[in-house]
């Protein structure tokens, strides 16, 4: 639960930046270089799709039920 809390805080974060960064490459005036604040906007938003696609499983769940299987096939195996 924990996991899933901090990464929708994370997703609000980074939501309220890209906003404020498409705020202010918006007024920019046409032909600025703004190479680097397109790049660093660019970037948040492969972030944030990459959180929104996401599990909302904690990572340590997922090790203790790979544990349990693995204790299960070994079990039948032997």
């Amino acid at each position: 639960m924990t996991w899933a809390i901090s990464r929708d805080a994370r997703l609000a974060e980074l939501r309220a930046l890209m906003a404020e960064r498409a705020a202010v490459l918006g007024n920019l005036p046409p032909g600025t270089a703004a190479h680097g604040m397109t790049k660093e906007v660019n970037a948040i938003y492969a972030e944030i799709k990459d959180l929104e696609g996401s599990r909302g499983i904690d990572p340590r769940i997922l090790l203790v039920l790979l544990g349990l299987v693995a204790l299960f096939l070994w079990h039948l195996a032997s």
